[in-house]
């Protein structure tokens, strides 16, 4: 046993083809010498586990291998050398460990959100165990794809693409890569997904009339009418909503201080309503009722029970909680229901802030 030894002394790595942009990981090829015996080599998924033998080689002519993993796993690969003796089989100790990442899984794009004003948010899938990722974009679906940027480590999952130009079209492509003794491997580019400019649509009353006169957005479709409540929503916001739609909107829905006293018929209303919108690609956000001062109609408690309700009952939106952000952001209303110029911009700023 004392001259029996076994070492991995070159690293060869047949990792990736790269053709009309796909990147394909094949395998790993490891060479190894054996001063004495048959080599079997030991693989391990995880440092957790305990090693376990995937390949024995019984001529010992042979000083090269090559095993296939499966992606996004570390293995840990160690070899020894064995000799027969009559019933009996003798190990040499085994190599220094050599740990392979193979090559990350196919990332998924989860979201693309385009806004003139900040620029295109990209949104992926964690892939365990890349080290980072490539930003690819092209104005064509199936060609002309070029690396813009690089996220580096496994902690940030989005991008923002702030050097597009208005008016065209854009598709995005993600490619993970981890590094194995200084060569790097890639995953297959993800699916493409286009860029599509999305809306914002401000349905509500006198309040939301006002946000629109004070922050003067044009970008933003405004559906809002002065003292309206459930019945101007269903009888005429709806319709209006209905010609405005095409598929990619962000629709929020902030109505309730004038008639607090219909919840059920908003709550029974929305519920109908949302999926709808949403099956046409929408976002639908819920926002609370802010506060009143010395309103003559409606009390804050009346406000809380109103959002209450509509934060648990109305399925499939998200709620933006107005109501506890000025709460502690302070609030001054002009005449004890609608909020001043400085109030009107916090408040637009934090809508802002969900689809930004």
């Amino acid at each position: 046993m004392g001259g029996m030894s076994c070492e991995i002394y070159q690293k060869e790595f047949l990792f990736i083809l790269v053709d009309s942009g796909n990147a394909v990981w094949n395998s790993i090829g490891i060479r190894s010498i054996c001063k004495t015996g048959n080599t079997g080599i030991v693989r391990n998924s995880s440092r957790k586990q305990s090693d376990s033998e995937v390949e024995r080689i019984k001529n010992r002519n042979i000083t090269s291998f090559t095993l296939t993993g499966s992606e996004d796993k570390l293995y840990t690969y160690k070899i020894r050398s064995y000799l027969k003796q009559g019933n009996k089989t003798l190990y040499s100790p085994s190599s220094k460990a050599l740990e392979i990442k193979t090559a990350p899984g196919k990332p998924v794009i989860t979201r693309i959100r385009v806004r003139e004003e900040s620029g295109t948010l990209i949104k992926w899938k964690k892939i365990k165990t890349a080290e980072g990722y490539q930003i690819f974009r092209s104005e064509s679906e199936d060609r002309g794809y070029k690396r813009i940027d690089i996220v580096s480590g496994n902690t940030t999952f989005s991008y923002t693409d702030t050097g597009t130009v208005s008016g065209k079209t854009y598709y995005y492509r993600i490619r993970a890569y981890v590094r194995n003794q200084g060569n790097v491997v890639y995953s297959e580019l993800s699916d493409p997904a286009e860029a599509v400019m999305r809306k914002t649509i401000m349905i509500g009353d006198s309040r939301t009339d006002m946000m629109k006169d004070v922050v003067e957005n044009d970008n933003i479709t405004w559906i809002c009418e002065v003292g309206m409540g459930y019945k101007w929503l269903r009888d005429t916001a709806l319709k209006t909503l209905q010609e405005q739609m095409k598929g990619n909107e962000d629709i929020f829905v902030w109505l309730g201080v004038n008639d607090v006293y219909n919840i059920s018929n908003y709550i029974s209303l929305l519920n109908e309503e949302i999926p709808k919108w949403k099956a046409q690609g929408a976002d639908v956000y819920i926002v609370a009722v802010g506060q009143v001062t010395k309103d003559p109609y409606v009390t804050n408690e009346e406000i809380e029970d109103f959002n209450a309700r509509m934060k648990k009952e109305v399925a499939g939106a998200k709620y933006a909680d107005l109501y506890s952000y000025l709460k502690k952001q302070g609030y001054k209303t002009t005449d004890g229901t609608h909020y001043d110029n400085e109030t009107t911009w916090k408040i637009y700023r934090y809508l802002m802030s969900f689809v930004s």
